[in-house]
């Protein structure tokens, strides 16, 4: 977890300072005479000086007889030392030590004791209980136990991932908040509080100031029970907004020494919180982590985490891990920036290059906390790093004098700008930003062996606190200047959508056609493109998923097609994950674009498994579907664009709470009534047909009104739906309720039909489809084809029609949404083929179903279960896919989905010239 720029030292240096350390001490004895300086010492062996963390003399009481002591050195919620003369009994040194414990204050209690007589030490980790003794000699091979005094992880510290050690600081900050808020602390004054403390936490561990110097002073200059915790820290903000000259004269070394930081953060008089000992303990549990390990962008988690879910929601605040973010602006412009670095092989093009650097400028037009732009000024400045590591060794060939990085190191956080609505989240973007800035001259001082810090702050990012959708791109950032624009604009579903979001979308989309149905998000791919009109910038957007799917598609793209818009990679869909509590899960695609396209390699990122790394295939073009395809956009279809292909219908509804309907517990009730049982027919959806289950209709559309009013069952029947109708809210059900008998939208079908189920599991590689004899009535929203053969069946159950179906329907959640118009009415089906490949199809078509027969008492929700689908099945599968194939391209074989979808869309764009030529031509579709 920790690299060599966050520690003060290496172990190898660490480790001879040990050696010389254990040198100077050979002889000691005497506690009185040496015990201060060697623990003086012992502390600069790691790089620290004792008085910036420990007191010597800590007054303590014994908790077995009540008697007064002192602890010999106490470092508070880290480290206890009892010390003594050689020679003397060292486990009731550690027994002392112990019995003063109990009357500490919690935030105090260390989880190392040591117990020491110059010669030999013991020690115990009370929070392992593990323990153990070395000698003085051997200091050096036992440096585990004191090196996090360097910076490095405590020995029970270590995290295995970057996640776990991110989601184990933002728990501690939440105790933090929640106790604060607890006790009146609210709004404002709490967050820019918060956002304080969390600088000051990662101030005390990256060298901003002296190490563990805010640790300190509130562990041994505030009173234990927290009363003077508030006004404490007040001073402490006034201290840091103030320059040197300007502090007052004999101002306390504990707090003198506190680096002046400026930027406006700690400017504003915040109300003095009331505190407590809870909240001193929180504070004091929180300045014991690491925060050297941990990346600014942990900043965005810690927001998300202290905010209450409504609020989550209704924000659609979803932070990105850094994973995430990379793969947003890897492809956007760090893969094209590393490849010129990699290519500037002399001083002038290295030269040029860092000039460059300097002068790009990123756009994240719904930066939240700002972890994208964090994560991509660290990135930008790595650059500039290694850009001037090449050029200080071309120099030093040359025998030039050596670069000074203060005067080399260009690239600011000036040009980095963000728009946020709120103000909390766009004041931690731009604390975010000042330490990611801090952190990278740290690097480079460690590299070039120079120390550079930007304290006070002499710039400030450019966050403007505003609605993105409202106000001008160019107020904040003239689009003449921009190069990148980048983010994670909130997802917003349509079902989520405030009053405030819905304005928006109505001034983004004005009186557009179907933007409805879109998620909110889609508003900042239309300003994008405005934004971007006439001009190189790239731009690269997290979205929902949704966007590159049905309806969603034929509602958007067209209007960025007519701006010029193409895309220059994507991201299918994946599993999106964050940092913080109570985490969303999210498919979500990255989508980067831009005016004409400005990369030169269209790149297609493909996940195999939603939480898997994403395979990377190089594309001629990329289609708003992110296929490597024309930029052809699937229409909504009324009616069948193949030829001599039956029209499918959709199914009738009841809309009758149930009351028309019997299972296979009331089934015999109505079989037992006579004039009944002469009107069930059977009622079949997907859930029926998957699981076969037992459903059966009253179906009296040929009923005469005699026969209805002889049977008790049916008249009860009826009442009970004319009830439920008449109480609707819904004025068509209500018009219902004047015809119970009826169901509210009919469609019987009189002829043998293949039913297909509106909605499927995407887990599964095949839409499982039925024949059903007309006697049956379709339960809506599932649909048939009356009049199907084994050939369209065939056809139907394909890979090339899954292609077709995993592209361009909808999504209801994370299912296949399956709808007549977009799904059947335009699927380009290969009606020109041969009969020997007709029959071929109807062939594989039948040993399909008969593979299905075989599994006697199966239902089709097990056999096409994923995980365990029959060899059988699979394998006459494989064998229709192929004749299927054969159909549509006889002399090729489809190594992949991409290509079926390259050839259907080529096919598709035959049958509607209209797409692309003629008046008929939707707006937005690709000249």
């Amino acid at each position: 977890m920790v690299t060599a720029s966050e520690v003060t030292a290496s172990r190898e240096e660490l480790r001879a300072r040990a050696v010389r350390f254990a040198l100077d001490f050979a002889d000691a004895t005497s506690e009185q005479a040496e015990r201060q300086t060697f623990w003086n010492e012992f502390f600069s062996v790691f790089g620290i000086a004792r008085r910036q963390v420990a007191v010597f003399e800590q007054l303590a009481q014994r908790a077995s007889t009540g008697g007064i002591g002192w602890m010999d050195l106490l470092y508070p919620g880290q480290l206890a030392v009892e010390h003594k003369s050689a020679g003397e009994d060292l486990d009731a040194a550690m027994s002392q030590l112990l019995d003063y414990l109990p009357h500490l204050a919690t935030a105090e209690h260390p989880w190392l004791l040591v117990v020491c007589d110059f010669q030999r030490f013991k020690w115990r980790n009370l929070e392992t209980q593990e323990s153990g003794t070395f000698l003085l000699s051997e200091l050096a091979d036992h440096l585990d136990l004191f090196v996090w005094l360097s910076g490095y992880n405590r020995p029970h510290d270590r995290f295995e991932t970057e996640e776990e050690a991110n989601l184990h600081a933002t728990e501690l900050l939440a105790v933090l908040h929640d106790r604060l808020k607890s006790s009146g602390y609210e709004g404002h004054p709490l967050r820019e509080w918060m956002t304080r403390i969390l600088f000051c936490l990662f101030a005390d561990d990256t060298s901003v100031w002296d190490k563990a110097a805010f640790h300190t002073y509130i562990a041994l200059r505030t009173r234990a029970d927290g009363s003077d915790l508030g006004s404490s820290l007040a001073y402490l903000f006034q201290i840091l907004d103030m320059e040197p000259r300007l502090r007052p004269s004999g101002l306390s070394e504990d707090i003198a020494q506190f680096t002046y930081i400026n930027g406006d953060l700690f400017a504003e008089q915040l109300p003095i919180p009331t505190c407590d000992e809870p909240i001193r303990t929180a504070l004091l549990e929180a300045c014991k982590f690491e925060w050297g390990i941990i990346s600014p962008a942990i900043f965005g988690s810690m927001f998300q985490n202290v905010m209450e879910p409504q609020e989550r929601r209704r924000l659609g605040a979803h932070y990105t891990t850094e994973q995430n973010i990379l793969r947003t602006i890897h492809p956007l412009f760090l893969d094209d920036l590393t490849a010129e670095l990699a290519a500037a092989d002399s001083r002038p093009k290295l030269r040029a290059f860092l000039d460059r650097l300097s002068a790009l400028t990123f756009l994240d037009p719904a930066c939240g906390c700002g972890n994208f732009l964090v994560v991509a000024y660290r990135e930008i400045r790595r650059l500039e790093t290694a850009a001037l590591t090449k050029l200080r060794d071309r120099e030093r060939r040359a025998r030039q004098l050596g670069l000074d990085i203060r005067l080399e190191c260009k690239v600011t956080v000036t040009q980095f700008f963000g728009i946020e609505i709120e103000e909390f989240p766009a004041k931690i973007a731009r604390t975010a930003l000042y330490l990611a800035d801090h952190v990278a001259n740290r690097e480079v001082s460690r590299i070039f062996g120079q120390y550079y810090m930007r304290f006070p702050i002499p710039a400030a990012p450019h966050i403007t606190i505003g609605n993105a959708l409202a106000l001008s791109w160019d107020d904040v950032l003239p689009r003449c200047r921009a190069n990148y624009v980048f983010g994670n604009p909130p997802f917003g579903g349509r079902q989520y959508r405030s009053p405030d979001q819905q304005h928006d979308m109505q001034v983004v989309f004005g009186a557009a056609r179907g933007s409805g149905v879109l998620d909110y998000v889609a508003c900042w791919f239309v300003k994008a493109a405005e934004y971007m009109r006439r001009t190189p910038i790239r731009a690269a957007f997290v979205a929902t998923n949704s966007l590159s799917q049905g309806q969603n598609v034929a509602a958007l793209w067209p209007r960025l097609l007519d701006e010029g818009i193409e895309i220059d990679f994507a991201h299918r869909t994946f599993g999106w994950a964050n940092e913080a509590r109570g985490q969303a899960h999210v498919h979500v695609i990255i989508v980067g674009f831009s005016m004409g396209g400005q990369s030169r390699t269209k790149k297609i990122f493909d996940y195999p498994e939603l939480t898997s790394d994403g395979v990377m295939t190089v594309a001629r073009q990329i289609s708003p579907y992110l296929i490597d395809a024309e930029p052809v956009i699937v229409a909504t279809e009324r009616r069948m664009l193949s030829p001599g292909i039956p029209a499918a219908t959709y199914g009738s509804m009841a809309n009758d709470n149930g009351h028309l309907l019997f299972d296979e517990t009331t089934i015999e009730d109505a079989r037992r009534d006579p004039v009944a049982s002469r009107f069930i027919r059977p009622y079949v959806g997907a859930t029926e047909m998957l699981n076969a289950e037992g459903r059966w209709c009253l179906w009296l559309a040929e009923a005469t009104p005699s026969e209805i009013r002889s049977s008790p069952l049916i008249m009860e029947r009826l009442r009970r739906v004319r009830d439920y109708r008449a109480n609707s809210d819904r004025a068509a059900t209500r018009a219902a309720a004047e015809a119970p008998h009826l169901f509210v939208e009919t469609r019987p079908v009189t002829e043998d039909f293949l039913l297909i189920p509106y909605v499927s599991s995407e887990a599964r590689r095949y839409v499982p489809m039925m024949f059903y004899s007309p006697d049956t009535i379709v339960r809506a929203p599932a649909w048939c084809i009356p009049g199907a053969d084994l050939w369209l069946f065939g056809i139907l159950q394909s890979a090339m029609f899954m292609a077709w179906v995993r592209t361009v329907s909808g999504r209801l959640k994370s299912d296949l949404q399956l709808s007549i118009g977009t799904i059947y009415n335009p699927f380009p089906f290969p009606v020109e083929c041969s009969t020997r490949v007709r029959e071929g199809i109807e062939g594989a078509a039948s040993v399909l179903l008969h593979a299905r027969s075989n599994q006697e008492g199966e239902t089709l929700a097990d056999i096409y279960n994923p995980l365990a689908m029959p060899r059988d099945l699979t394998a006459a599968h494989r064998a229709l896919d192929r004749a299927v194939d054969a159909a549509f391209a006889p002399r090729h074989h489809f190594e992949s989905d991409m290509e079926r979808l390259r050839l259907l869309f080529e096919r598709y764009e035959r049958l509607r010239p209209s797409l692309r030529t003629g008046a008929a031509r939707p707006r937005g579709a690709r000249r």
